[in-house]
């Protein structure tokens, strides 16, 4: 029973939703997070997350249950998310009609949402800044997940917080109080000092360089912002992989490749208008290869990217870039046969049509 091994615990049913279908699901899921089945039986499926687990029983009165279980409120926000969001994905109607037993809750706020403030920023050579946030407890942010949601207030009416939606997940307003929420990647973290700390590449345009310009002026209403995370895709530990990315995912890189093994092998492809000269701080194991493409010069990462896929067959593929170049690395990828489960390609940016 998920009650012997977690405290806190919250059902569902999924009305309209066969067993048959939601394995489906929690099959993807399992396969593309690499999550490990307790329990995979005809009417009974079972799978542990890092925060917690989530169950599926068929049942005569309502067709189909699910459980999830957690060593904490926050996490147990998560989890329920989580399972939101993969029923979102394939039956937007059943997820709609979802409702947890912990009912309404006491605070408005999701419990993976917190408000800090932004104590620094400075310049991290010629294009990147390195902001610090603070605030009561980031306890939650380790190695399986290290994104988040940066939500900056609103500039145009009073700042709308999200809020819980009936199924559980975290609801955006989309009115002019709705904050700019961007994920970012957590760069490093101090527990005692309740502080993250994040890279934030410098961009025309755009909100986010906005705030940080008036943060930067010592705008009081600006440094206290919300966050919401941990979420998406953790550290990679591969001792063989193929890393790609450009400015957007450098942070998440850096993060990644300072935790590999030391005797990590692959290569690595980054892409920056000026190439190296971008002067973002890299640890790169001593056997990878390290190549950096001159954007200005018609370096392409996906083309870099195509090349070299092929001699990594069945090792850890990790992509960072624009959408719709991630969608045809993944394309190209399916097509190839490449098992799923070494594939992390995430297009963090899209070129506006």
């Amino acid at each position: 029973m998920l009650q012997d091994h977690y405290p806190f615990t919250s059902q569902t049913d999924l009305r309209g939703a066969t067993f048959a279908a939601m394995r489906e699901v929690c099959l993807g899921w399992a396969k593309s997070d690499g999550l490990s089945f307790t329990e995979n039986g005809d009417d009974h499926l079972a799978v542990e997350t890092s925060r917690g687990m989530v169950e599926l029983r068929s049942v005569k009165e309502t067709g189909l249950n699910c459980t999830v279980a957690a060593k904490d409120v926050r996490a147990l926000f998560m989890v329920k998310s989580t399972v939101v969001s993969q029923v979102q994905a394939q039956m937007p109607a059943v997820a709609a009609e979802m409702q947890w037993t912990d009912g309404e809750v006491a605070d408005p706020l999701p419990a993976n949402f917190q408000f800090m403030r932004c104590t620094k920023i400075e310049q991290l050579g010629p294009v990147f800044l390195r902001a610090t946030l603070e605030g009561d407890d980031v306890s939650s942010y380790g190695e399986d997940s290290i994104h988040f949601r940066l939500l900056q207030p609103s500039t145009e009416a009073e700042t709308e917080w999200p809020t819980v939606a009936p199924n559980g997940s975290a609801k955006y307003s989309d009115g002019p109080g709705a904050p700019h929420k961007p994920v970012y990647s957590v760069r490093a973290v101090d527990y005692e000092k309740g502080q993250i700390v994040t890279d934030i590449f410098l961009h025309e345009g755009g909100k986010t360089m906005e705030w940080v310009e008036e943060v930067q002026s010592g705008s009081s209403d600006r440094d206290v912002i919300g966050i919401i995370g941990p979420m998406g895709g953790g550290v990679v530990s591969a001792k063989r992989s193929l890393m790609c990315s450009d400015e957007t995912g450098f942070p998440a890189a850096a993060r990644i490749l300072e935790n590999l093994p030391v005797d990590a092998v692959g290569d690595v492809f980054l892409e920056a208008e000026d190439g190296e000269a971008c002067g973002y701080p890299f640890k790169f194991p001593k056997d990878m290869n390290v190549t950096w493409l001159k954007r200005a010069d018609g370096d392409r990462l996906l083309d870099a990217a195509m090349a070299a896929c092929p001699n990594y067959k069945g090792d850890s593929i990790w992509f960072a870039g624009e959408k719709e170049q991630a969608r045809l690395l993944r394309e190209a990828t399916k097509d190839a046969d490449h098992p799923s489960d070494t594939l992390r390609i995430s297009g963090f940016w899209r070129v506006e049509s």
